[in-house]
């Protein structure tokens, strides 16, 4: 990580041979590179090339405290933020996206893909660097250039394809380009992943860029391309979606990509912890030779990059200043099984506040995955116990009388500490918290975060997901290396799950499986749109918050069911797969607006 802290002043060098833009790809005249003193120095070299991956966004991370590294779970209803004014929250349920924009999710990085033009065309062209050095440097720039049209495709189908560095003497028809089709942005990821994947080594060090890195996004990338082509339908005259007898083509790259990285990758499933939950936990905080992991953006406090993720999803009642900042919906948890093999989906009868339920059955028998990632009742972290029941009946034992208490600075008499109410943030007060939250990726080992940052890293890549694109393309493609079934039984081993026969293995039970092992890893939400069901999943659909009523004399607990977001009500509408670019960046350019915006 020491590589920050030196890299930082060349880039502020860097950014003093840039300045900001205002026509439609943020070209100008002046944004001009000096060849002879960036090009010729491999220093300034991996600067530059730092500078590119910092603006890949690999995982969304603006707000305040940045709050929008949940954006992409919450568009995906899996969880939600806080409050209204958070862009995870006050963006995603309840406004109408319409021909104004994407919002919260727009993306048109195309003064970043300029400068990674640049960076591709210049490097080879210096005599003073060594040019095995510089193959490598314009393979990782490709990578990240790849990644960048990959955010792209997915929220807009068909962009412009702008893989050349303009002149400063660019005239307006030049720079005034028109859309490629989805199909040709989704062949360029797949075409530039072969290319690269021949020039980059096996090994690279922690948030670069090496071989396994570019085949595991052709396996994302092809993936979710053979899934528009099996599910989509083609518009504007092939701008968007793929002939539907073209979909196997991208399973098979997405199958073959997987499939080198399941054999020949230095990658194994993470098993250093005996204890399933844990064992999945420890999965997202530990950094040390972390056998699974294949790409990750890198964040470290002492070298200056740090976030806020685990200071907003630490529990109430730990200490921290600003805490629960992440709900978790009641649909969430339903996706996790139980350990038997019996649906999570429980008859909703019970959550009438009346029927007693058993929280070692309900939550401590479902899947351990589960338990690793939403923090719920009875959660032990950091020693302690976590709290999210509104009230407590109990037997008073100075007059034997069955009392209630609500009060959460309140000890129920003859109790080892046990409060009348969990805290404030964590309970489903003022229609607010949904008394679930996300656990995922929180380090419990951690101090008390006086400075509100960590550095957590974000895996972009990891084996784990390697094995579900691989036993989806399997699927579809009906099985052909005849391994489907020990595939999903290995990821589900991992996690103490019953193995699936092969008649267990369904389209919907290796989507569920996807959701429970990939939730809250912003995946989600794409794997809705890819799979064209991101409208009955999410337009118009009440999700829900918990109220949990303990009763001390028996250890059980009541359930209570209401929406989860203040009455608002989530949209997501049949033009919402491809977003609109937006009437300012339609007026100003020769794009074709999106169906339905127009």
């Amino acid at each position: 990580m020491k590589k920050y802290i030196n890299y930082y002043s060349l880039i502020l060098f860097l950014g003093l041979f840039f300045t900001a833009c205002e026509d439609p790809f943020d070209l100008t005249p002046s944004d001009i590179i000096s060849d002879s003193v960036v090009f010729d120095d491999e220093n300034l070299v991996n600067a530059f090339l730092t500078d590119i991956y910092a603006r890949a966004m690999f995982e969304p991370s603006g707000g305040q405290s940045n709050y929008n590294q949940n954006l992409i779970n919450a568009y995906g209803g899996e969880s939600r933020n806080f409050a209204p004014w958070q862009a995870p929250f006050g963006d995603v349920i309840g406004p109408v996206y319409d021909e104004n924009g994407a919002r919260s999710l727009t993306y048109w990085p195309y003064a970043a893909i300029r400068e990674m033009n640049v960076f591709i065309e210049k490097v080879p062209q210096s005599t003073a660097i060594d040019q095995d050095f510089a193959a490598v440097k314009v393979a990782e720039a490709r990578f990240v250039r790849a990644w960048t049209y990959f955010e792209l495709v997915k929220r807009y189908g068909g962009v412009p394809l702008v893989t050349k560095a303009l002149p400063a003497t660019a005239t307006k028809e030049e720079l005034f380009v028109s859309r490629n089709s989805e199909k040709e942005i989704y062949d360029f990821i797949g075409t530039e992943m072969d290319a690269i994947s021949a020039i980059l080594p096996t090994t690279s060090e922690k948030g670069r860029v090496n071989r396994w890195v570019s085949l595991a996004l052709k396996s994302r990338a092809m993936l979710y391309a053979a899934s528009v082509s099996q599910f989509g339908t083609q518009q504007l005259d092939g701008l968007l979606g793929f002939p539907a007898s073209e979909a196997n083509s991208y399973y098979q790259k997405s199958l073959a990509a997987s499939n080198e990285i399941l054999k020949n990758g230095p990658y194994s499933l993470y098993r250093k912890e005996g204890d399933p939950a844990l064992n999945f936990e420890k999965l997202f905080t530990d950094e040390n030779n972390n056998p699974e992991t294949i790409f990750v953006e890198e964040w470290d406090v002492e070298a200056g990059k740090a976030h806020s993720w685990d200071y907003l999803t630490n529990p109430d009642g730990f200490g921290f200043g600003w805490n629960s900042n992440f709900p978790v919906y009641l649909e969430t948890l339903e996706q996790f099984d139980f350990m038997d093999g019996s649906s999570g989906k429980v008859d909703r009868a019970m959550y009438d506040d009346a029927t007693t339920i058993d929280p070692d059955w309900y939550f401590e028998q479902r899947d351990p995955r589960m338990r690793a990632s939403i923090f719920y009742p009875g959660t032990m972290w950091r020693g302690q116990q976590v709290y999210y029941h509104r009230s407590t009946d109990y037997t008073d034992p100075q007059d034997g009388i069955k009392k209630r208490s609500t009060s959460n600075t309140f000890i129920i008499p003859g109790s080892n500490g046990w409060p009348g109410a969990g805290p404030r943030r964590n309970i489903s007060a003022g229609n607010n918290p949904t008394a679930l939250q996300i656990r995922k990726r929180c380090d419990q080992t951690l101090g008390d975060l006086a400075d509100q940052t960590s550095g957590s890293d974000f895996i972009v890549f990891r084996l784990g997901e390697i094995y579900l694109n691989y036993v989806e393309a399997a699927y579809y493609l009906g099985d052909p290396n005849g391994d489907m079934m020990a595939m999903i039984n290995d990821l589900r081993d991992r996690a103490s799950m019953p193995a699936l026969s092969i008649s267990e293995i369904t389209e919907d039970k290796i989507r569920q499986e996807r959701r429970c092992e990939l939730a809250f890893e912003s995946q989600v939400f794409w794997d809705l749109r890819r799979w064209r069901t991101a409208v009955q999943e999410l337009d118009g659909v009440v999700k829900n918050r918990m109220h949990f009523r303990y009763d001390y004399d028996n250890n059980t607990y009541t359930i209570a069911i209401a929406n989860g977001d203040k009455g608002r009500v989530r949209s997501h509408t049949e033009r919402n797969y491809y977003y609109a670019f937006g009437l300012s960046r339609i007026a100003d350019t020769r794009i074709k607006e999106n169906p339905g915006y127009e």
